[in-house]
């Protein structure tokens, strides 16, 4: 008896520990969850319920726990609504949203949704996502995710009364603050303070190479043992590693921190990978740690069959650099692709390659595009990363003359940076361009060294 009133006590009392999500809990007319409720279930379920509360009462009482899209930290003001550009979220995101919206409603009562900050069509530029989706048993229509089209389909993201809890960046984007007031009442992440959204609680914002790894240890010591957590703790798990390279430390040439090896200690057993069947005998989706991290970095590599322009944004990132005061920005573009310049442009020919680098950059009306690659080598699977900047072109025909201005000082500035580590390369149809590419020889210089190298050549601060 006594033990059984402690195990109710501490089921009531635990749940207020931690702060949940959001303090609107859902109404006894609208049960989100059941016991033996899968996750995708549960997904499809709260989307169902969402959809329609967006038409009657505009989401009030809801929460949208959402990832990061395309933008740069490093724009000094606000991007006009016109550069809006969703593409597919990477997994970290979007395994970051659906586990945190699922744990808080579980745990805390919460109607808190995932949302998957892009198009449905546009999810299959990401196969890794699509594989860690099938490891997590969502249906393969992906109609149980809750996507942008599916909330502008009924309502403008200005006109939405939700509440909203941030996972993988720390500031709320324009396109969801139209009225200005702070409605950010939780943040998960691991990139770099933005200082913004004080209210919100929990705000964790810890060194992680995932920010999957940060929601599972806040919820670390209430995970539920129901029908979605092998579904969840897969989910997570998958994120952290193809994150960390299968939780590999940075002395490995990994990101892995303490806390994604803990996490990932933790989800391991959890998840269909370390499952055992009622035999005591692996189950048939039993997979190590280095195994699914195979599996995951090879569909993330699969992207042969893509065309250049899906190339150019399904991993992308758009910055404005410049002086706020002076009201001068240069709007540049960054995307990494998982393949090799000349691979890409035996693919297509250089017509079209460079026809498709010239309309990204009229696209998206950008001072210059910059295109990083990382790939292996065919023959002996050698890590190699390459850099092609490519600037709006001259008249069609013209050849472009020798570099001057910011091109100058851009290119100078690249080949001068010790981190980078650039050697100028030759590609095929490069000749009369107003473009320049580069091997890498720091194999370890990523994005988020690129972009901060290139703001601050542009700023003129190198």
């Amino acid at each position: 008896m006594i033990s059984a009133v402690r195990n109710h006590l501490r089921s009531r009392i635990l749940p207020y520990l931690q702060a949940p999500l959001s303090t609107t809990t859902t109404t006894s007319s609208a049960p989100l969850l059941f016991s033996n409720m899968s996750l995708s279930q549960f997904l499809r379920n709260n989307k169902q319920a969402f959809l329609e509360d967006i038409k009657s009462n505009q989401g009030e009482g809801w929460t949208i726990v959402m990832g990061n899209e395309a933008g740069g930290k490093f724009s000094p003001r606000p991007f006009p609504i016109y550069l809006s550009l969703t593409p597919p979220l990477d997994l970290d995101s979007c395994a970051s949203a659906i586990g945190a919206s699922y744990l808080s409603a579980k745990l805390d009562n919460t109607r808190a949704i995932a949302l998957i900050q892009t198009s449905r069509a546009d999810l299959a530029l990401r196969p890794e996502n699509i594989l860690a989706f099938e490891f997590a048993h969502l249906d393969p229509s992906h109609t149980d995710l809750l996507t942008l089209d599916d909330v502008t389909a009924s309502i403008s993201l200005f006109d939405l009364r939700t509440s909203f809890a941030l996972v993988d960046h720390n500031r709320l984007l324009p396109k969801f603050a139209a009225d200005g007031e702070d409605r950010v009442t939780a943040i998960f992440d691991h990139h770099e303070n933005e200082g913004k959204h004080a209210k919100a609680n929990p705000k964790i914002i810890n060194t992680a190479g995932s920010c999957a790894s940060i929601v599972a240890d806040y919820y670390r010591n209430r995970f539920p043992t129901d029908d979605a957590m092998p579904d969840v703790a897969s989910l997570l798990l998958s994120a952290i590693v193809i994150d960390t390279s299968g939780l590999k430390t940075k002395e490995d040439g990994g990101k892995a921190e303490d806390a994604d090896l803990i996490a990932s200690k933790f989800l391991y057993p959890l998840s269909r990978f370390g499952s055992i069947s009622t035999t005591g005998q692996s189950s048939t989706e039993s997979k190590t740690i280095p195994d699914l991290s195979e599996v995951l970095s090879e569909a993330k590599l699969a992207v042969s069959h893509l065309p250049g322009r899906d190339l150019l944004r399904r991993d992308y990132k758009e910055y404005e650099f410049g002086s706020e005061s002076a009201g001068n920005f240069t709007r540049v573009g960054l995307s990494t692709v998982p393949m090799g310049l000349e691979d890409w442009i035996e693919r297509d020919g250089a017509t079209m390659f460079w026809t498709d680098q010239a309309q990204w950059v009229k696209e998206r009306g950008l001072t210059f595009s910059a295109t990083l690659t990382t790939f292996r080598t065919k023959k002996k699977q050698k890590h190699k990363r390459e850099m092609l900047v490519v600037f709006s072109s001259t008249k069609d025909g013209a050849v472009a003359d020798a570099p001057t201005g910011l091109e100058k000082k851009l290119y100078d500035g690249i080949e001068s940076n010790e981190e980078l580590d650039a050697e100028q390369m030759e590609l095929e149809g490069i000749e009369g361009r107003r473009a320049r590419a580069w091997e890498q020889k720091n194999k370890k210089a990523t994005r988020k060294q690129v972009a901060p190298a290139i703001k601050a050549i542009v700023e003129g601060g190198w």
